[in-house]
């Protein structure tokens, strides 16, 4: 997959974090068509979206330069965290023994992080022994650090931005993963081993999860904190090779495709995707796996995808009045909520009608999305929800 960062300097990629995890899953489907018409608050604040960040420095601190420890005890523990237009990377790259003393810790670190979302500070509640420093000049935007019977572990945290159209994030994701293997000279990976290695760390009111990338240097294996004891005081398993997450059991999705809508192939974070065209004018219709359902926080993003920038307060306020004035729809036996996102009133401004299907288990859902112009929105709308309407999960 193509990535979309530039290739950065040998000597950046050794002491920034310029990585992201990816994990997804599609979902089976059967297809019946018809006719339709202690909290530090230090303000740590990145490089605005856009700007060039300040040259890294050419060295990595005294206490463990990663260069130094050989490929074979050298270990990577970071994840990526989505956060409004965002994405904050946290990273350590340090010896294997020294990042077991930590891993259960920084899942917890993980689980709590946290924006204002006025002032852009990060908000972190942090275990004992850890601490939060700013770092100035630096394409890092902040540091943790963590003190240990076999000394000092490092952490930096930097924040990108991420793609606006989230049909994207597999390509971005897959392309940093890659990335960092890279520093740890293990071959690339693809989408499907993503999902069946990596962990991922739900956060209560974001639509999506972290994702924490943990391996060894010198092989294809990672590293020995299985996933299932990330956030354990039980020790970690001894084999190499860490345990892929529990799987539960599929559900099979149903549903009738109108005959104007083209299947697309699978993607991952999709049950499915589909593609309309009318007019020479483009829309997409995506099927959400499984998510968080936090209506306010959700709208919120949407609407940064919407406006293109990172505007917390208006984001908010717009998403607020959005979910006051969602419909009640249905979706074959289930009672969905549908959200009308629109920044604009230009019929050619792009805009979103999203309906969250309760999955029955308690805050998720599934996501039906509708992206195109607010032409189209508008014209779509009743073919949309006789889709939304067939739906089924079996």
């Amino acid at each position: 997959m193509t990535s979309i960062f530039s290739v950065f300097s040998s000597r950046v990629l050794a002491c920034t974090v310029c990585v992201t995890l990816f994990l997804g899953c599609g979902g089976n489907f059967k297809e019946r068509v018809y006719n339709a018409p202690k909290v530090d608050t230090e303000f740590v604040k990145g490089p605005p979206t856009g700007q060039a960040s300040p040259t890294a420095p050419t060295s990595f601190p005294p206490m463990m330069g990663a260069s130094k420890i050989p490929l074979e005890d050298r270990r990577i523990l970071g994840a990526v965290i989505p956060y409004a237009t965002q994405a904050f990377y946290i990273k350590a790259t340090d010896r294997i023994d020294r990042l077991d003393a930590v891993a259960s810790e920084f899942r917890t670190v993980v689980e709590r992080f946290s924006v204002d979302p006025k002032t852009g500070s990060l908000e972190l509640s942090l275990p004992e022994k850890w601490s939060m420093k700013k770092r100035e000049n630096d394409i890092a935007m902040a540091e943790l650090n963590v003190v240990t019977a076999s000394g000092n572990v490092q952490f930096t945290i930097t924040s990108l931005s991420k793609p606006e159209d989230l049909s994207q994030w597999d390509d971005y994701l897959l392309s940093n993963i890659n990335r960092w293997r890279g520093q740890l000279q293990l071959p690339p990976t693809d989408v499907s081993s993503l999902q069946k290695d990596l962990p991922t760390v739900p956060r209560d009111g974001a639509p999506l999860p972290a994702y924490i990338f943990d391996a060894n240097g010198g092989s294809a294996k990672t590293s020995a904190i299985p996933p299932s004891n990330l956030n354990s005081d039980q020790p970690a398993d001894p084999s190499p090779v860490a345990k892929p997450p529990a799987t539960e059991p599929t559900q099979k999705l149903s549903y009738d495709k109108p005959d104007s809508w083209e299947l697309q192939p699978p993607r991952a974070f999709r049950e499915a995707t589909f593609k309309i065209v009318r007019d020479q004018r483009e829309g997409e219709v995506t099927i959400s796996t499984k998510t968080r359902d936090a209506p306010i926080p959700n709208a919120a993003m949407w609407y940064g995808q919407l406006l293109k920038k990172d505007e917390p307060e208006l984001q908010t306020q717009l998403a607020t009045k959005t979910v006051d004035e969602a419909e009640d729809i249905q979706a074959g036996s289930r009672t969905a909520k549908l959200y009308t996102v629109r920044a604009s009133d230009d019929a050619d401004s792009k805009a979103l009608l999203v309906a969250a299907i309760p999955t029955g288990e308690p805050g998720m859902c599934w996501f039906v999305k509708l992206s195109c112009d607010l032409r189209m929105i508008e014209e779509e709308k009743s073919v949309f929800l006789g889709f939304v309407n067939s739906l089924s999960w079996e």
